[in-house]
């Protein structure tokens, strides 16, 4: 079994430069690695509605900008669009028990990054998720370095954010 992803590195301009929205996972309940909004589709779901869900269930912003969606088609089944990044993971996981009957069943999640813009002001606590801040490039290479601080499935597309900004 596949799942998508689509995962959101939400961008914002200030007055001291560019912040990237970032989140903590708090799925099991204890807070655990920061990571970037985002999460699986929906049965029928296209990819631009589920980052726009994922968006709002996780961190209250309304996505007002995708980049590269400009180039983005859909036709019957099959959508094509041009993502700022595109994972794998290879060794898939374990649904927990809460999945119901998927619990105990390995999937297996291809994933797309879109670089956004957003609007609004970001909740307190989202859909499984804490501690939802802006911060600034610099900040993020300071997770990125820092052992089990910033995960994994967002790990590529964070490296790749911050080399564009150079840091």
């Amino acid at each position: 079994m596949i799942y998508y992803n689509a995962r959101a590195i939400i961008v914002r301009q200030t007055a001291d430069g560019e912040q990237v929205l970032v989140q903590r996972c708090f799925r099991t309940g204890v807070p655990k690695h920061f990571e970037f909004p985002g999460g699986c589709n929906e049965w029928g779901e296209s990819i631009v509605d589920t980052l726009r869900r994922e968006v709002m269930e996780e961190v209250g912003l309304t996505v007002t900008k995708i980049n590269g969606i400009d180039r983005h088609s859909q036709a019957d089944d099959v959508e094509t669009f041009v993502p700022y990044s595109v994972y794998m993971g290879r060794q898939g996981w374990v649904f927990a028990a809460d999945y119901g009957d998927l619990a105990g069943t390995r999937g297996k999640s291809v994933g797309v990054h879109f670089k956004c813009e957003a609007e609004g002001t970001p909740l307190e606590q989202g859909d499984k998720t804490v501690e939802i801040q802006w911060i600034t490039p610099a900040r993020l290479r300071v997770l990125l370095d820092t052992p089990g601080m910033f995960g994994d499935i967002d790990r590529g597309a964070a490296a790749l954010y911050c080399a564009e900004c150079g840091v």
